[in-house]
């Protein structure tokens, strides 16, 4: 059987693997109908006696090569190019109709500009009729079903639940075993970014770990002496991409027509990152780069990258763009990914305009040539969707009108409704869009008419037309109850949203957050979990659950949840300091010690007066820490500790203050000098604000009571004594003048702060008149 003799590793009918099987078919009589078929050509005759010949041969292989190549035709004429001829592209299209309709449903349209979809219906159908006992008609089967998926406008549950079927299918079939290493990689490859479109982050990157494993191949960031401006004189340290493998792979052989790249031509910045170690071989191919490309497409996923994400992809581009894959969809890619990079900065906008100017115009070359053979293997999107990024371009430079013309030549309303309205175009965005729903109404024109109106009646018309079966309406009602802070409504939209469409990883995590702030909080744990196994590297939603389940009292789920979000957010502070309470929570003493010093080593001061509390009770009371030690021994730990924090942040007052209780309270390691001076500090930090604020008055009232204790009992021969009671006596006579102001700004109805302060300033007279009588005895 064929599936037995061959396994196709790419959708080019020129890249066939086994030896034996292309040797087979180059001498049938059929290869030269699957020529004619694959090439351009302007007769219409010509191309349908073709046809006719197919339907004549009745073998498994003559139906299984008119499958793919027909599926080639498609995805050549709507991913990659170049376009088959005006007069043919007519002929195919008037089957393509019925295809059309047939593929699309009210509330999931098949992009209405797709071209040739007669003859990925006829490959679907073919490849759908078959069983699975060939490994091949699995693969084409899944590679339909996922093309079929990237012309829809929203993901369809439907379809991914059958890929992840047959995705299963192929792995448990008893020859998959048998496939070479490099065949089994470009499957895996392919099947990570196939969960990557359906936003299976964690799933995505278990395929493409599968693959690198495969081949021995992994690679990392890492940091090289280089260059970056034409006038730069020192080298400095610059990311760059640095490769492992196990056994050299072979590189393909060079295609025709490749993308060609755009040069900078800034007079400032060279045309890339110059480094002094040129002699470092980085291993990029057909094979090894779209591993590159699909680190750089997670990280793209979030569309508020920060300058260090954004240097980080960067890196993996660039490694892609100077490694010469010749491989034109590989290539396309990294143009495409770059492009929208470079679209934010200033010097590089211009090149990365013309960049996809030339992806774009590339699709109506006129010279034959195979460009479909590592598509999936590369995550290009289609032709409309490069040249949606165009438009986007346009607009960030100011022409907006370029950008509205290509939209409507798309057939894109809704971002053209977007483009007019961020024109500040509101009336002209909402007669379009009424002109459209005029000739015909649909749930997707009405949710549009909903963005720009800011009407939710519009939602409600588009969730009633749809049979309450649009999530997109449901979706758009939610993000509008949930802005208004109307909670409850926005949850319960969401959800609805979110059970017509649970491909949805971004809603996912709004619904919990909605949910939290109700708070729902069951429902917040399991919109946040379902969240993590989308994307299992998603700081956010692993700190949320977290906090999900510290309000349930969970607190171990809740210590292990922050364990895993500061893996994935190493650098804020905010997560560092969850975990820090979490782990205190749990009594895990090293965690609260180390992430205490992370949060110092950021800049920051710990907000939670609680823990370093916490630290001093753990000693003073020898509290057994979760890791079974005693926390008397944990004393030189939190001591260092305090001395670091002390150093980086002066201004803490509690940190001070429990730095001082470690020297004063803990049997055996007294210094009652030190414990002073740390007490004075402590007072120093809670002063600076005191005619203002009155907590910062209390905190200083609590010093100057702990200082008068500790040096009234001082050791008279002490040779501080003397300095801290003139330290105490300034602290006294200044609490005292700055009480009394305070105490005539207090309102009439803080009857309590009033007697506190009163009885205070009371107190602190009589501590003046014993320390004053002190000095006159030293």
């Amino acid at each position: 059987m064929l599936g037995e003799e061959m396994i196709v590793t790419s959708l080019s009918l020129y890249e066939i693997t086994d030896a034996k099987w292309a040797e087979k078919i180059t001498q049938g009589a059929y290869w030269e109908i699957i020529k004619q078929i694959t090439e351009v050509s302007d007769d219409i005759e010509c191309y349908n006696s073709v046809l006719e010949k197919f339907s004549g041969l009745n073998s498994d292989e003559s139906q299984f090569l008119f499958a793919v190549s027909a599926l080639n035709i498609f995805i050549q004429n709507n991913f990659t190019g170049p376009l088959l001829s005006s007069k043919l592209l007519e002929s195919i299209a008037a089957e393509d109709s019925n295809a059309c309709s047939a593929a699309s449903t009210l509330n999931n349209a098949m992009y209405s500009l797709v071209k040739c979809t007669s003859l990925l219906e006829l490959s679907t159908k073919y490849f759908e009729s078959k069983d699975d006992s060939s490994l091949s008609d699995i693969v084409f089967k899944i590679r339909t079903l996922f093309i079929k998926q990237m012309l829809l406008e929203e993901k369809c549950t439907a379809i991914f639940e059958r890929i992840e079927e047959n995705i299963t299918t192929l792995k448990n079939h008893p020859q998959f075993k048998d496939l070479s290493n490099e065949i089994k990689c470009k499957l895996y490859i392919e099947f990570g970014f196939t969960y990557l479109y359906f936003e299976q982050v964690t799933k995505s990157r278990q395929c493409m770990d599968t693959a690198k494993s495969l081949i021995g191949f992994d690679f990392q960031l890492t940091g090289a002496l280089g260059k970056r401006t034409k006038f730069q004189q020192t080298a400095v340290a610059q990311l760059t991409v640095e490769t492992i493998i196990d056994k050299r792979v072979a590189d393909h052989a060079p295609l025709e027509n490749e993308p060609q790249a755009i040069d900078l031509n800034d007079d400032t910045l060279l045309e890339s990152i110059s480094f002094s170690n040129i002699d470092s071989k980085k291993y990029i191919n057909n094979l090894t780069a779209p591993f590159l490309l699909h680190t750089a497409s997670c990280k793209l996923r979030d569309n508020s990258l920060d300058e260090m994400l954004r240097e980080e992809v960067i890196a993996f581009i660039e490694a892609i763009i100077e490694g010469k894959t010749f491989s034109y969809c590989i290539s396309a890619h990294a143009y495409f990914l770059r492009s929208r990079l470079e679209k934010t900065s200033i010097r590089k906008l211009c090149r990365s305009m013309e960049q996809l100017e030339e992806v774009v115009q590339g699709f109506d070359c006129k010279k034959t040539c195979s460009r479909t053979g590592n598509l999936l293997v590369s995550g290009l999107p289609p032709m409309w969707c490069q040249q949606k990024l165009l438009a986007e371009l346009y607009t960030a430079v100011g022409s907006h009108k370029s950008a509205l013309d290509m939209y409507e030549r798309l057939h894109m309303v809704e971002e053209q409704v977007t483009s007019m309205i961020a024109a500040g175009r509101y009336e002209a965005a909402e007669k379009l869009t009424r002109s459209l729903l005029a000739e015909r109404e649909t749930p997707k024109l009405y949710c549009v008419l909903g963005d720009t109106t800011q009407d939710i009646v519009h939602y409600e018309k588009a969730w009633e037309l749809s049979d309450q079966t649009s999530a997109r309406a449901m979706k758009s009602l939610g993000y509008h109850y949930f802005n208004v802070k109307d909670y409850p409504k926005a949850l319960e939209c969401m959800l609805k949203s979110l059970d017509c469409n649970y491909l949805q990883a971004g809603l996912w995590f709004t619904a919990g957050c909605a949910a939290l702030a109700i708070p729902e909080y069951s429902t917040a744990i399991k919109c946040f979990r379902e969240s993590v196994m989308v994307d299992d590297e998603s700081a956010q939603a692993w700190s949320n659950l977290g906090a999900a389940y510290e309000r349930t009292e969970e607190v171990v789920k809740a210590f292990n949840c922050y364990k895993e979000a500061v893996k994935h957010a190493y650098n804020d502070w905010r997560i560092w300091e969850n975990y820090l309470c979490a782990a205190a929570r749990v009594k895990h003493i090293p965690t609260v010690l180390y992430a205490y010093k992370r949060i110092v080593d950021m800049g920051q001061k710990v907000t939670d007066d609680r823990i370093p509390n916490c630290l001093v009770a753990v000693v003073r009371e020898n509290i057994t820490s979760a890791c079974g030690k005693p926390g008397s021994l944990f004393y030189d730990e939190v001591l260092a500790l305090f001395k670091y924090a002390s150093s980086k942040v002066t201004s803490d007052f509690n940190m001070w203050k429990c730095y001082a209780a470690l020297h004063l309270d803990i049997e055996g390691k007294v210094d009652v000098v030190k414990g002073i001076d740390y007490l004075i500090k402590a007072y120093h930090a809670a002063s600076l604000h005191i005619e203002k604020s009155f907590e910062d008055f209390l905190k200083c009232m609590e010093c100057s009571v702990q200082l008068h204790k500790y040096i009234i009992a001082e050791d008279k021969s002490s040779p501080s004594y003397a300095q801290h009671l003139q330290s105490l006596k300034t602290i006294l006579q200044i609490l005292i003048t700055k009480g009394n102001r305070l105490a005539g700004k207090l309102l009439d109805d803080a009857e309590e702060a009033k007697t506190a302060l009163s009885e205070y300033l009371a107190e602190a007279n009589k501590h003046l008149e014993e320390v004053e009588e002190a000095q006159l005895y030293v």
